[in-house]
């Protein structure tokens, strides 16, 4: 059947070509202009449902007590090197990115120790349990303070007392052991070196340096001139290094930039690359094949001009709809090659059957419009609908892909359907003036020879089909799902690495879960965190948790802490006498050659720690900005709502894929103002939505197809025909993933739906040759039947080369997308010439 509408397109575009050509130079013109103002978000958190509540209270989790948003500037120590020019070098940088404008906030101290030492030392005893009590009463036994008095002489003899020398005066009697594993871990998260003022690591390997720059690192722009503007002010100071490092034998500092904002420079260079690549790979890859399968370079230009102007078009187009696109796609710009260049393949190869069948220009350019233009836009149409089908999943990335593809795929229906027939209508003309009619030539890679041993065979054809299609069905039950986030990440961003070696040097990894607790008030959300430590403890000591860590290690539970207040009222006039323990001490330094007025500030604190009568509250810790950072590590006051954060640590590499069923319960138990969240709770989720998100897709993707192919041919069998080499094809793809390894993950799950829209097109070709020829003798109709078949193959092998190209992405996802899409490609593909031509043959022997 031919389209009468089809056809006047066909010879509009033979008269009035070159009206066609000045509106398409437009066109692309206003795309050009509107493309080059994309941007792409490299967030890789933004790929995941944005609305979804649990996602949501991640990603605010991880901005309000994570350290996600800083830049993080490290410097590394070797091992044999001393430490201080590297602080030194540290202390100089820092002065300078303090006066840069883009950071709203560089620290690379922790406090210093001295002044966290002044803020926790009078209240240190409140931390104590009942066995650190007993060991502070021990070490303020007369003759323990003697000890300690001879120890101090040794400390301060030490060539590194002038770093200790401070915190010595403020701690004499060593307290500070008994106690400082509460505090320790709490800056920022880390676990630092305490004798150093600076962020300085425990293998005393790196410094750190935590710059929070004054837009997110979604500002691709700016985060580009962030990472910039940091490497010449670290240029500036390496300059300075042979002065800081006195003997100028050591190279200067090994300086790491990492964190959010280097990822996303990174991360967008790589998606630009990644664009670049798959428009140059895959439409070099089709036009080669193109001039092997018509063996005519000059066929090269039906092929090009309307394969570049349909993607212009569709890229000037996303540029009005959503002008930021995510990574995922990047991969767009294949996706369309290789399925644009079907309509070119399937077109303009019916334009040459046709006119070597003798036809004239204006008769062939109807037949390939009116009756391969109808399997072209039913073909476009149901693609684009499988693709569009992707709009009821929430996955950002998955959404912009399929709208943007169902969209491309149109636009490029529309350019094919216009420019190939003006294309060839030019051509003809300029042969008429004088030049050499071209011959016209299809290549069929021996598919004309596999389709007629399919049509004389097809009965061992079809109980082969059989076999090798339940096998792949049993095989596709042995899939694996990957639902790590993390692995969706391309491999080798710099940012990346260097968050990973903080997070490894300092203690602040990020497989931590999150309970989040929530309440009208301080005391409401610390009375709540009470309750959650306590569970807590209860899962470490049943091997659940490794640990967890709570504003309870800066603010002790009220009932520990009047616990301790009784203890120090009982014992105020015994062994915690300050008179004595003062005059003892002073005595016994005396005695061991040392002067006890430097030490006089610390028994000051002493004295306020061992007199302490009221409880440890939020206000304590409002006296500096360096305690004003820990308490913030923990608990938050934003918009009349007290949030606060323990954090469970479960056993190395387990828990990755969800969260311990006890800590879920945890939650539960807390009530509805505790949330549990975490990567493993998050992977739990996405693993259940994904599923459910790609069954849906996939199924709509399915019935729309069928409907409109139903409209189409107007009979249910015929439709069924059709869908056959799809539905096989899916099975054989599946079948394929578990024998090559491959797992399914976020991205590539959705390729079955892309494949229903790509695999149908093959059997929509087939199944309307069939049909046209329906009045036709057996030899003509096998002849039509291997004809399209030559098309569906040179078809299926461009959509292979089109979607290989995402097999060289550096993002995982839509390496696997690209290795699945050609499985499923090959699979339809080779089932539509050889299946469904023997079916066929079956159908006409029996009604010949």
């Amino acid at each position: 059947m031919e389209s009468p509408l089809l056809q006047r397109l066909a010879l509009f575009s033979r008269r009035r070509y070159r009206r066609i050509f000045l509106v398409t130079a437009l066109l692309v013109g206003v795309s050009i202009y509107l493309a080059s103002r994309l941007t792409f978000d490299t967030d890789i958190l933004n790929l995941l449902p944005r609305n979804h509540q649990l996602v949501k209270t991640y990603r605010a989790s991880l901005e309000e007590f994570g350290s996600l948003d800083y830049l993080l500037i490290a410097v590394r120590i070797p091992e044999d090197a001393v430490i201080d020019p590297y602080e030194s070098f540290v202390q100089k940088l820092a002065d300078r990115l303090q006066k840069v404008q883009s950071l709203e906030r560089v620290d690379y101290r922790i406090g210093g120790a001295e002044e966290l030492f002044k803020t926790f030392l009078p209240k240190s005893a409140l931390f104590l349990d009942a066995d650190a009590r007993e060991k502070l009463a021990v070490k303020l036994e007369d003759q323990n303070l003697q000890k300690r008095a001879q120890e101090l002489r040794r400390l301060i003899a030490m060539p590194q007392s002038l770093a200790m020398k401070g915190l010595l005066q403020l701690d004499p009697l060593g307290l500070s052991e008994i106690y400082w594993n509460r505090l320790k871990g709490s800056a920022a998260g880390m676990k630092v070196d305490w004798g150093s003022e600076y962020l300085l690591s425990k293998d005393r390997r790196m410094l750190l340096i935590l710059a929070l720059p004054a837009k997110p690192p979604q500002n691709v722009d700016f985060s580009k001139r962030l990472v910039d503007e940091m490497n010449e002010q670290i240029a500036a100071v390496k300059a300075e290094w042979p002065q800081l490092n006195g003997s100028g034998l050591r190279a200067a500092p090994e300086v790491l930039l990492g964190g959010r904002y280097v990822i996303a420079v990174g991360d967008e260079s790589l998606i630009r690359r990644d664009v670049f690549i798959n428009v140059f790979t895959s439409m070099l890859g089709v036009l080669l094949l193109f001039l092997l399968a018509f063996r005519r370079i000059g066929t090269l230009v039906y092929a090009f001009i309307p394969l570049s102007c349909g993607l212009i078009l569709t890229f000037g187009l996303a540029a009005l709809f959503m002008p930021q696109l995510s990574a995922a796609t990047s991969g767009v710009a294949a996706l369309l090659i290789g399925l644009g260049i079907d309509f070119v393949i399937v077109s303009y190869a019916r334009y040459i059957e046709e006119r070597q069948r003798g036809k004239s220009l204006n008769e062939a350019l109807s037949r390939m419009n009116g009756s391969s233009g109808r399997a072209v836009v039913v073909g476009a149409v149901t693609s684009a609908a499988t693709f569009f089908a992707f709009g009821v999943t929430d996955f950002t990335g998955l959404y912009q892909m399929g709208f943007l593809t169902g969209t491309g795929i149109l636009v490029c229906m529309v350019a094919v359907l216009f420019l190939l027939p003006a294309m060839l209508a030019r051509s003809e003309d300029r042969h008429k003036q004088g030049r050499r009619a071209p011959r016209l030539y299809l290549h069929g890679f021996g598919s004309a020879r596999l389709i007629r041993a399919c049509i004389e065979h097809p009965r061992t054809v079809l109980g082969a089909g059989f076999l090798v299609s339940a096998a792949a069905a049993i095989g596709a039950l042995g899939l694996e799902f990957e639902d790590s986030v993390k692995a969706m990440r391309p491999a080798g961003n710099q940012g990346v690495l260097v968050r990973e070696e903080v997070a490894e040097r300092f203690g602040s990894g990020f497989d931590h879960m999150m309970l989040v607790l929530t309440g009208d008030s301080s005391e409401e959300v610390i009375r709540l965190v009470d309750r959650a430590v306590k569970g807590a403890e209860q899962l470490v000591e049943r091997g659940v948790l490794n640990g967890y860590d709570a504003v309870t290690s800066i603010i002790p539970p009220l009932a520990s802490q009047e616990e301790a207040l009784q203890w120090l009222r009982t014992e105020s006039t015994g062994r915690l006498d300050t008179t004595r323990i003062r005059g003892s001490f002073a005595t016994a330094l005396t005695a061991a050659g040392l002067r006890p007025e430097p030490f006089a500030a610390g028994l000051d604190i002493l004295q306020e720690a061992l007199s302490r009568t009221e409880p440890i509250s939020l206000a304590d810790f409002d006296e500096t900005p360096a305690t004003r950072k820990l308490i913030e590590r923990y608990i938050l006051h934003r918009d009349d709502v007290w949030k606060s954060v323990v954090f469970l640590y479960p056993p190395a590499k387990t828990w990755r894929r969800e969260p311990p069923p006890e800590a879920v319960q945890l939650a539960e138990e807390l009530g509805p103002h505790a949330v549990l969240t975490g990567a493993n709770v998050v992977s739990k989720f996405l693993r259940e939505r994904v599923l459910r998100d790609a069954v849906t897709a996939a199924t709509l993707g399915f019935v729309l197809v069928t409907i409109l192919l139903w409209i189409d041919f107007g009979r249910l069998r015929e439709t069924l025909l059709t869908l056959a080499p799809l539905s096989m094809g899916i099975v054989l793809m599946l079948g394929g993933m578990a024998m090559l390894n491959i797992s399914m993950n976020f991205m590539n799950i959705f390729v079955t739906t892309m494949i229903i829209g790509i695999g149908v097109d093959y059997g929509v070709h087939m199944m309307h040759r069939h049909r046209e020829m329906k009045n036709a003798t057996n030899a003509e109709r096998i002849d039509g039947l291997v004809e399209t078949g030559k098309a569906i193959v040179l078809a299926a092998l461009s959509t292979v080369v089109g979607f290989g190209s995402l097999s060289l992405s550096h993002y995982p996802g839509l390496r696997s997308m690209g290795l699945v899409a050609i499985l499923g490609a090959v699979s339809t593909g080779a089932v539509a010439i050889t299946v469904l031509p023997a079916y066929l043959a079956m159908r006409m022997k029996k009604q010949s």
